[in-house]
């Protein structure tokens, strides 16, 4: 069987509504909305709003669209990308986001990996989702690592929407060191991997929520991403956040995110990376890998020392769950200069 047709299963499209309008969404948990009655005050504040218009043009000409947070703490206009701003803070800090969303949408930010309170946890079930209206989260991250945000309202549609960014919490000593007294690098990239299927994106925001299959269960991905490029030819060699130049002697911290729902398998290029993290927190002892496997939401800082002048092209397939097969591959490249 091949796991790999769009043709395989007839579904309903469900256009995406702009509006509320019509919408007859279910487990939608915006009842108890209320002000956050625990906020003290911040050191840090990051203000987000939602965006459900991003284009992202992929190789081939056609545009995608995508969802998330655009970063409103500027005074300007709020301008979204894929994956969303990132949120970087340093260990110990009381930290605010404040979010709003301006329509009838629902939607939620959750801290991936970080232990709030109940209220600021951002799981609607739990708390309640945030409809018309703002709502400020309070976290203070303990452990230095590489996190990710993200929506938690119909999770597995909002996420596959784009509804996540990066989240970087840095140890006292600040960007440089890993984890507090831990290992230094000089460079920093970031690797977040995901696969897109873009008959997903035409949905609405509440698509399935009341029990209609709307396809959410068939996850056939027509394109594969890096850190918000196309990844499946040689675009993000032109970002030096994916794909950076180091020189001899320098250390290169890659903080790599599986975003995606299919597993992933991560080939370093030749090179041998030392990994000191996994999901926000250190390892016992740090392990030498030249290629890794990561599941939905997995995260590895990865410490690369290389001794050899070159280019080292870092590749990412992804693997069909069931099958086994290789879906698609995206490529990052390391530039190494004497």
């Amino acid at each position: 069987m091949n796991f790999n047709k769009k043709n395989n299963l007839q579904r309903p499209i469900y256009m995406m509504s702009t509006t509320a309008g019509g919408s007859s969404a279910c487990y939608i948990y915006d009842e108890n909305q209320a002000p956050n009655d625990t906020l003290v005050t911040p050191d840090i504040t990051f203000s987000r709003i939602v965006d459900m218009n991003i284009r992202v043009t992929m190789d081939d000409g056609n545009n995608v669209t995508m969802w998330g947070f655009a970063d409103n703490s500027g005074g300007g206009a709020a301008v979204a990308t894929f994956p969303s701003a990132p949120i970087r803070v340093t260990q110990g800090q009381i930290v605010h986001t404040e979010l709003t969303v301006q329509n009838a949408w629902a939607h939620t930010i959750h801290h991936h990996g970080i232990e709030p309170a109940t209220e600021s946890d951002g799981v609607g079930h739990i708390s309640f989702d945030i409809q018309g209206n703002t709502f400020t989260y309070q976290w203070r991250p303990m452990h230095a690592g590489t996190y990710f945000y993200h929506c938690h309202v119909n999770t597995v549609l909002h996420a596959e929407m784009g509804m996540y960014g990066a989240l970087i919490v840095d140890p006292p000593e600040g960007p440089g060191t890993l984890f507090e007294n831990g290992p230094t690098y000089d460079v920093e990239a970031f690797w977040v991997v995901d696969e897109i299927d873009s008959a997903w994106h035409t949905l609405r925001w509440d698509a399935g929520t009341c029990g209609e299959d709307v396809g959410l269960n068939d996850l056939n991905p027509d394109y594969f991403v890096i850190t918000g490029v196309d990844g499946s030819g040689t675009s993000a060699y032109a970002s030096a956040t994916i794909s950076p130049t180091v020189r001899v002697g320098e250390k290169l911290l890659a903080r790599y995110v599986c975003a995606g729902y299919h597993p992933q398998r991560i080939n370093f290029g030749g090179l041998t990376g030392t990994v000191y993290m996994s999901d926000g927190r250190p390892l016992p002892n740090a392990i030498q890998a030249t290629e890794l496997r990561a599941h939905s939401a997995e995260r590895f800082d990865v410490i690369f020392e290389p001794t050899v002048p070159g280019e080292y092209i870092v590749t990412t397939d992804i693997i069909h769950w069931v099958s086994g097969e290789v879906l698609g591959t995206t490529h990052a490249k390391i530039t190494v200069v004497a």
